[in-house]
């Protein structure tokens, strides 16, 4: 059973709301920590910014769907994925050709690893 459903078509998109220079929109596909991490999906146009920042009690994981994104001057393909833990800094972001990015946050736990065997075929 889906506890809640997000269709594509029927997201709002809205102007990044944090510092950034650039065309940056932001589409939040979750908000509800009941029902797993945050989900946001960020569109970022060529030259685009997201200055260097950190989140202090969650961890943030990105995913490139498209694109390039540079971080800490670093380039990095679609494909890829990020991961930073809470507290620490990252960015600043940018992009050289544009991308699409799926950003996931996750509460800071005091647990290191994540319970890969946490999987019960429900019956």
């Amino acid at each position: 059973m889906v506890d809640h459903e997000v269709i594509g078509s029927q997201l709002k998109t809205d102007r990044f709301p944090f510092q950034s220079e650039g065309d940056i929109t932001l589409a939040v596909r979750n908000a509800n920590y009941t029902l797993g991490p945050v989900m946001l999906h960020i569109t970022m146009k060529p030259g685009a910014v997201i200055t260097a920042h950190l989140h202090k009690g969650m961890a943030e994981a990105l995913y490139v769907v498209e694109g390039d994104l540079i971080n800490e001057g670093k380039q990095y393909q679609a494909g890829t994925s990020l991961h930073f833990k809470a507290g620490g800094q990252h960015g600043p972001h940018t992009t050289k050709n544009g991308c699409k990015l799926l950003v996931l946050w996750t509460e800071h736990t005091a647990k290191e690893a994540a319970d890969l065997t946490d999987f019960v075929i429900a019956g």
